[in-house]
């Protein structure tokens, strides 16, 4: 059995959608994701009683034993953060270390004056934690086992299997990848028979793809922030039932090529060709919204794109829409520097973001 080291670190990026919203949902449909450069960080250290004590500048402070984790209501906004250590507490048991008390501390730069960026702050909140412990129990847990367990800690908590889970492979590896979801049902079976989480972990997953992309370098990513934020999940659940269901596998159909032409076109350093596919992909998602009734473009965010794409360069709405970010690409500097200063005068926050590497 192995001693814990005191001083477990874990650190993970905020994410933006560049293709494939909504219809990522599904298993197996591609997308495209990019890790930026605003962070997720945790930091842990043991205690010597069974005192779990978590304090977030976003949420504030809680405390319970490590006993009462076990059987914990996840009916506050506390629940993400309870579910995943509760999950990192089985797999420890299952590996046959002691789980004892903790202080966690959890710090947040994915919001501005208060309000949430839409950059997957909860995911990055979930992978923070597991590379926080993985560190301090120095656990065996590869970076995809990494990804699966913090996908198992959203999938069973209320309010969060409705997503895709692509910006936990994003807070989980760092970089632009093309990502699928994963087979979901054939993981709510693998719940249902009650598995071994180290089970789960260590299985193939079907159709789960995480494959490593690259933005050319002399490519500018650009990140307009409206103001206003957006309830993702929320977004995600609304619309007729019906409706949404034939609405997203159409938009699914439709938009795979397209997914696939981004694919290419980063791959080959070709810029026409990239543009073209993320309008035909926006263009696609404002029916998928207008087929089932979502609120998904504002006027801030219609704004943001007339002002990229009259200025030639690439652009879309990032994730789920109704609020939170745009996103553009150039690879024409004047042109970068002009769409800025046109945002801001539109009461438009550029953000500075990066690609974040792992």
């Amino acid at each position: 059995m192995k001693e814990i080291r005191f001083n477990g670190y874990g650190k993970s990026p905020g994410k933006l959608y560049l293709a494939g919203e909504y219809a990522v949902t599904l298993p197996g449909q591609p997308s495209i994701i990019m890790a930026v450069d605003r962070f997720v960080t945790v930091n842990l250290d043991p205690r010597t009683d069974a005192l779990i004590s978590v304090t977030s500048n976003l949420l504030g402070h809680r405390e319970l034993s490590s006993s009462e984790l076990l059987t914990v209501a996840f009916d506050d906004d506390w629940r993400l953060v309870l579910r995943t250590l509760q999950l990192i507490q089985t797999y420890a048991i299952e590996n046959g270390q002691p789980f004892t008390g903790l202080t966690v501390s959890i710090d947040s730069q994915l919001t501005m004056a208060g309000q949430k960026l839409g950059l997957g702050s909860s995911a990055a909140v979930v992978m923070a934690l597991i590379k926080a412990y993985v560190a301090l129990s120095e656990l065996p847990m590869s970076s995809i086992q990494q990804y699966k367990l913090g996908a198992l800690a959203t999938l069973t908590t209320p309010n969060f299997k409705a997503g895709s889970m692509g910006d936990l492979a994003a807070a989980t590896f760092g970089g632009i990848i093309r990502y699928q979801k994963f087979a979901s049902p054939v993981i709510f079976d693998w719940l249902d028979q009650h598995r071994y989480v180290s089970e789960m972990l260590a299985a193939t997953w079907p159709d789960l793809v995480i494959e490593p992309l690259a933005l050319p370098a002399d490519w500018s990513l650009l990140v307009g922030w409206t103001g206003s934020p957006a309830d993702t999940q929320a977004l995600l659940e609304s619309g007729d039932l019906t409706d949404r269901d034939a609405a997203k596998q159409l938009l699914a159909q439709n938009t795979a090529p397209l997914v696939g032409m981004i694919e290419t076109g980063l791959r080959q350093a070709d810029f026409d060709k990239v543009r073209a596919a993320m309008q035909l992909s926006q263009e696609q998602l404002f029916a998928y919204a207008s087929r089932v009734g979502l609120a998904y473009v504002t006027p801030a965010l219609l704004s943001l794109l007339s002002i990229a794409t009259e200025a030639g360069a690439g652009a879309k709405i990032s994730g789920a829409g109704g609020g939170d970010n745009g996103i553009a690409l150039t690879n024409d500097a004047t042109v970068a520097t002009a769409m800025r200063d046109a945002w801001q005068r539109a009461g438009i926050t550029p953000l500075p973001l990066a690609i974040a590497f792992n």
